[in-house]
């Protein structure tokens, strides 16, 4: 992950025959769902494909928080129990497949003693738990503080370095989702990166024509 890039990938590449050892290759299909108490949970090793983490408000509001492509784990809340259960407080967060992914899944209480038997795999998920708080911090900042304009660059210079490389379109509304704006005001920093040569839209698909630019109107802990 290159700074608040809200994309999530190669933490855990090093240890994939550590945790083919304790878990199973598993297809997840576009759309499922891992944050379900209700069904058995596990933990994803991510081989390729993309969850979406979203935050649910009370009243039924959908924000986007990041994403994880492979080499990533799912839900990380499961690494390790709380007052003797693992379970995910799904009430807050919801973790979704937003296309075919191929897994290897977990049970918590294997990874649990695999972080108990291996100081390496501990670090990593202490880091990559830093990542997603550090993340967390920066969003309620740029949320307070930065326009609507450059919270729109933000998502779109992410887009273009690494969703649209994988096929993945987001429509206005999902963007508005992802940085907590209208799609009116979504619609209207596009129209203004079009009117400036920065970007050329089309139908939920956006190419970026001077990356440059772009980055000069992103928050720049956001850019690298």
């Amino acid at each position: 992950m290159g700074k608040n890039n809200l994309f999530f990938e190669d933490q855990f590449t090093e240890f994939k025959p550590l945790l083919l050892e304790i878990g199973e290759k598993y297809l997840l299909e576009k759309g499922s769902v891992i944050t379900n108490n209700l069904d058995t949970l596990y933990l994803y090793y991510v081989e390729s494909g993309i969850f979406k983490l979203s935050v649910n408000h009370i009243e039924g509001d959908s924000k986007t928080i990041c994403f994880h492509g492979e080499g990533s784990i799912c839900p990380y809340s499961l690494s390790r129990p709380i007052n003797g259960k693992f379970h995910i407080d799904v009430d807050f967060f919801m973790i979704t497949a937003i296309t075919d992914i191929n897994t290897i899944r977990i049970r918590p209480k294997d990874f649990y003693q695999a972080l108990k038997e291996n100081p390496d795999l501990s670090i990593t998920m202490l880091d990559y738990v830093i990542m997603h708080s550090n993340l967390f911090m920066h969003e309620s900042v740029t949320l307070s503080y930065d326009s609507a304009f450059v919270k729109t660059c933000n998502i779109v210079y992410m887009y273009n370095h690494y969703l649209n490389k994988i096929g993945i379109n987001l429509t206005q509304r999902e963007i508005g989702e992802i940085i907590g704006e209208t799609r009116l005001e979504v619609a209207r920093s596009l129209k203004k990166l079009r009117d400036q040569g920065i970007i050329k839209t089309s139908r939920n698909c956006i190419e970026v024509l001077d990356p440059e630019a772009l980055k000069l109107n992103c928050n720049l802990d956001f850019v690298y």
